[in-house]
């Protein structure tokens, strides 16, 4: 936030439930996108809350959002290897399996990507920007 003021409108987003206004998770983007075009998403929902499709609809809210900057080419996504529901949904949404990683404080992640336009094509853009 202090390299950039602009982070603020990507980097943490609270998904709040409609009919109670009560808070069910919150995402975010790492970073901005980097050279490629590349940018990763981060996201949470409160445990008793989870199973609902709250995950998958803030996911798919935030990448419909950021797919209409310009610079952002492919949407990642990394998930422990024992995460099954984050893995049943990000297959769900048909990311493909790229590689794995070594995260400092979670251990072994599976890397999966989808560029844009394969996403934009099955989820559409976001048409309020």
């Amino acid at each position: 936030m202090k390299k950039d003021p602009n982070f603020a409108e990507i980097g943490l987003i609270l998904a709040i439930e409609k009919s109670t206004e009560i808070i069910v998770g919150s995402a975010g983007f790492h970073d901005f996108p980097n050279d490629e075009g590349m940018i990763e998403i981060g996201f949470g929902i409160v445990p008793e809350l989870q199973g609902r499709g709250y995950g998958q609809e803030l996911l798919i809210g935030m990448w419909r959002m950021i797919t209409q900057n310009p610079k952002v080419k492919i949407l990642r996504y990394t998930v422990s290897a024992d995460n099954d529901v984050s893995l049943h949904i990000i297959r769900k949404l048909g990311f493909i399996y790229i590689g794995e990683q070594i995260d400092l404080e979670g251990g072994l992640e599976l890397i999966y990507e989808l560029p844009v336009e394969k996403f934009v094509d099955k989820f559409g853009g976001d048409e309020r920007i």
